[in-house]
């Protein structure tokens, strides 16, 4: 009997289900949820352009790291990690992608750093890269990770991942053995779940990666959209931001929130403006 119910056990606590009840606790950390729906219309148009000038499968997910980093940028008050009771805001925007493993049994996440001075065919060619590294196993920080909670019982894991947390992405010391880098999620976390077939999810922020902001993106959806004054059948994704109180209130959050959806809404129009900014603000600074 008692090895029939070890055997069921190992069954359903997988790696990632004994990561989760070490990392979750009951409700009590408010946090801001934000949602908008996104007619992606323009930015496919955009999305195509640069797919025939780069010759890389971009897709509406890079697109949404992209804006985001871009909105985060020139934000020293959102951007920046909590440690020892104090906030300090970070010298670069870094992003994740959160990438399915093992067939779904696992994520990985693969930073990019400096996202917002990136252009997007680099950061397709980054993810492209580290998510083809997480899913043949190659990764060695990936399997480090694997093999300490493939073996521990949750309460251990509970211990090691708020230490962990604290130490690298609080403090900013990689932790090796644990297959840990510094900040090793940067300040936001993109994920996408359209091709799971959900069209409109909320997704927690784990404590232990530091991050003030995850982003969803959910499946494509045919709506009715008033374009004008006229109604048209438009493709549309709803695009769900969760943020940590404690980083952000709504008031600071809402001019990182407005240049992102203005990005995300119409790229080439407010890309062009965005570099032009850019420029003057180069030129202002020489001078």
């Amino acid at each position: 009997v008692i090895l029939t119910q070890i055997g069921t056990l190992n069954r359903y606590n997988t790696k990632r289900k004994k990561c989760n009840i070490a990392t979750w606790h009951a409700p009590n950390d408010p946090q801001i949820l934000l949602t908008f729906e996104w007619d992606i219309t323009k930015a496919e148009i955009y999305l195509e352009k640069k797919r025939k000038e780069t010759k890389l499968p971009l897709t509406l997910t890079h697109l949404v790291g992209y804006c985001a980093a871009k909105g985060l940028s020139g934000q020293p008050d959102l951007n920046g990690r909590l440690s020892f009771g104090n906030y300090y805001p970070k010298d670069q925007v870094d992003i994740s992608y959160l990438v399915a493993c093992e067939n779904g049994k696992d994520l990985g996440a693969c930073k990019i750093e400096n996202a917002d001075r990136k252009e997007l065919a680099d950061i397709c060619e980054e993810l492209n890269r580290s998510s083809k590294n997480l899913r043949s196993l190659r990764d060695m920080d990936q399997k480090k990770r694997g093999f300490t909670l493939s073996l521990l019982p949750t309460f251990i894991i509970e211990v090691i991942l708020f230490l962990a947390g604290y130490i690298c992405c609080g403090i900013g010391i990689p932790l090796p053995m644990c297959g840990m880098k510094k900040f090793a999620f940067g300040t936001i976390i993109v994920t996408s779940v359209g091709m799971l077939g959900y069209e409109h999810v909320f997704a927690p922020i784990p404590p232990f990666t530091g991050a003030a902001i995850i982003i969803t993106v959910g499946a494509t959806q045919k709506k009715p959209m008033v374009v004008g004054d006229e109604i048209k059948i438009r493709d549309m994704i709803n695009v769900t931001l969760t943020l940590d109180h404690r980083y952000i209130d709504g008031a600071r959050a809402s001019p990182m929130y407005q240049k992102f959806n203005k990005l995300l809404q119409d790229p080439e129009k407010y890309m062009a403006l965005d570099e032009e900014k850019a420029s003057l603000s180069e030129v202002h600074q020489m001078h």
